[in-house]
Formats: structure tokens, C-alpha cells, sequence
């Protein structure tokens, strides 16, 4: 990656748990400059954790490039995909911090879940997680590209978009203090909140297209030319640091990166199975509703544990009356199917048991 300084001249740290943010139209190779940094983080030893991509799975292409030789990697898979490939795979769920130090790249891809509504769901607990980190060694590049994702992920797990935008700008302030770089990218200045784009240190230019600049960056063009804005090739870049350094650069062609129309699972010989997708509690404004492992619990809690239904209601902060129908709607399900589905999908040794109990 070389720069040419327009104004000031910082040096770039790949050491230090930065945040970046790409901003350009479709196809100006924003995806592929967050993991040509990626490969920078990788060469000083930081672990690369590619959470989202497109839905064809660009972000797998990192099993084809010249670092799957030497370096350990991790596939994340959803809770109901089994993942056959030529590197370890796991469960998101089952994902800890011991597999973020032990693994080189770690990789989340959007066609190893049965549904966006999965991937997003899981994306929010392994950030989550990667948030416990109180201490590091190493430092995690978090590639989330699409801004947006990361705030619809956090929209999944919280009651209102006013806690999940409070949320996002709380994680993205605190991410350095977790040993957290991370890159997004988004196709519009302003689809990003102000607070969000005020936190990055570094704001990467890619072609704007016919749009231009948006007007809080037209002052650049005091700086660079109009024409070079718009037309940017995909391997050129312009850099904003919070400093207030400009500079132009350009960026080696990622040989490995996915190219359009290409069967990237084919190509690596990847194979997935689904099996029914486990249901998840969902916030409905005012409450969330039930989802597989919440109704399994229940019926643990009231068979296992011989709990009242209020007692468990209390431990649940649920109502005794939503403990009460859905205790009735697995007897009811066993009575009629010979099985409960919510159990079935989680795997609960009661899927085939009636709660005997006198309801």
C-alpha cells in the first residue's frame, strides 16, 4: 500500500486497534481494500474476523489466497448448518474467546446460515462476545463491511432502533479498549449517522460516481480534483485521517478476491446441509416473543426441576399465563405429532414427552 501526502504526513499503524471506514459506490473495490488492510493486520500478527459479506459469499475467498497455506482458520456456521470444507469449522453459538486467539481468520459468511435473520442474530452474539475481551495479546481486525449490517444486527437483540443505534456508537466508541480494529464500508456518506462517522480515524475515498462528495466533504475538492473523485479505479484510494492528513494512495490488486457471477462454494468445494432452522425470541415492540430454546427451558423447568408455573413465569420475567400455553401447546403437539417441534429444533430430551403434570 503506497501514500502520497497532500497534507500532513502520518505514518499508518497496522498495530494499533483502529477504526476505517470506506466510503464509494458498488464496485469500486471497497470490499477489496478492507482486506488488502486486512492482509497488512495479518503480517504484524492480528487475527482477521471477516463478519459479514455479500450474500454470495465473497468473504470465503480467503480460503484461496496465499495465507490459507500457513495459517489456522475457522468457518462460523449457523446453528442448524453442517459445514464440509478443508478447514475447521464451528457453531456460532458454540464460539469462544479461546478460538479467537487460537485461530488466524475466522470467517462468518452469510451462505453458511439458513436465513439473513440467522447470520444477523449471530453476528450481534459473537460481537457481543468479542466485547468481553478485558484483556489482549493480539488485536482482531473485524471486517463488517456494509455499515448498515452491523446496526441491523444489533436491531435484532434490542427493543427499539433508538437502543440499536445507542448501542452501535457505544461498541464502535469502545472497541480499542477490546483489542477490536474494525472496518466498515457504505455506499453513502450520510447512511451512516454523524456519531458513528466522527469515530473513525481513518475515512477511505473510493469512486463517488456521478454523486460526488456529499456537501461536509466538498471541501476537499480544494485538495483534489473533481473528476478524480468520481472516477477513482478500483485500486486507488483517498485517506482522511482525525488528525486532518489527506493523502492519495493506492493498494495491490487481492489476486484471490471474489469475482462476480463465480460459485465461490464450488470453487472450494464447500457443502452445506440444513436441517429445520432453530425460531428465535423476536421483540415485538412492547415484548418478545418465545423462541425455541426459551420454550424448552420451560418445559426442563417445569419437568426437571418439578417448578409452578409462576415460579418459573418469575424466573423467566415471563407471565404465568404464556408459561401456561406453551406447556399446553408441546402437550398438545406430543398428543397430536408424537413430537414437539420448538424441542425437536433444539434438541431438548423432552421433544416426545408429555408434561403429566395436572395443568
Amino acid at each position: 500500500m503506497k501514500l502520497k501526502w497532500i497534507r500532513g504526513n502520518e505514518h499508518i499503524s497496522f498495530k494499533r486497534p483502529n477504526v476505517w471506514f470506506g466510503l464509494g459506490v458498488r464496485g469500486s473495490g471497497k470490499s477489496s481494500f478492507l482486506e488488502s488492510v486486512g492482509e497488512e493486520y495479518l503480517n504484524r500478527g492480528a487475527t482477521i474476523f471477516d463478519l459479514f459479506s455479500a450474500r454470495d459469499g465473497e468473504s470465503l475467498a480467503w480460503l484461496r489466497s496465499s495465507w490459507a497455506q500457513d495459517k489456522k482458520i475457522l468457518l462460523v456456521h449457523g446453528e442448524n448448518v453442517s459445514v464440509s470444507s478443508s478447514v475447521d469449522s464451528k457453531n456460532a453459538g458454540s464460539l469462544t474467546l479461546n478460538d479467537v486467539e487460537h485461530y488466524d481468520i475466522i470467517i462468518s459468511s452469510s451462505p453458511l446460515y439458513s436465513s439473513p435473520d440467522q447470520e444477523f442474530l449471530n453476528a450481534a452474539k459473537i460481537t457481543d462476545l468479542l466485547y468481553k475481551r478485558l484483556h489482549w495479546k493480539r488485536i482482531v481486525f473485524l471486517i463488517m463491511r456494509e455499515a448498515s449490517n452491523f446496526y441491523y444486527s444489533r436491531l435484532k437483540i434490542t427493543e427499539s432502533q433508538t437502543i440499536a443505534k445507542a448501542n452501535m456508537i457505544y461498541l464502535i466508541r469502545e472497541s480499542r479498549h477490546c483489542g477490536l480494529s474494525l472496518a466498515l464500508d457504505s455506499v453513502r456518506f450520510f447512511s451512516i449517522d454523524i456519531d458513528i462517522r466522527t469515530l473513525s480515524d481513518y475515512l477511505i475515498l473510493k469512486s463517488q460516481g456521478m454523486q460526488g462528495l456529499s456537501r461536509d466533504l466538498k471541501w476537499l475538492y480544494s485538495y483534489v480534483e473533481p473528476h478524480l473523485v468520481r472516477q477513482l479505479k478500483p485500486n486507488q484510494f483517498i485517506l482522511l485521517t482525525k488528525k486532518g492528513g489527506i493523502s492519495y494512495g493506492v493498494f495491490p490488486e487481492v489476486s484471490w478476491h471474489k469475482k462476480e457471477q463465480e460459485d465461490i462454494l464450488k470453487v472450494l468445494g464447500i457443502k452445506r446441509e440444513f436441517t429445520e432452522p432453530i425460531q428465535e425470541g423476536i421483540f415485538r415492540g412492547s415484548f418478545k416473543t418465545v423462541g425455541d430454546k426459551e420454550h424448552a427451558e420451560i418445559l426442563h423447568l417445569y419437568i426437571e426441576d418439578n417448578m409452578s408455573m409462576s415460579r418459573i413465569a418469575l424466573k423467566l420475567e415471563r407471565s404465568p399465563r404464556t408459561i401456561q400455553l406453551h406447556i399446553q401447546g408441546h402437550n398438545k403437539a406430543v398428543s397430536r405429532k408424537g413430537f414437539c417441534g420448538a424441542c425437536t429444533r433444539v434438541k431438548s430430551e423432552y421433544y416426545n414427552i408429555v408434561a403429566d403434570r395436572q395443568l
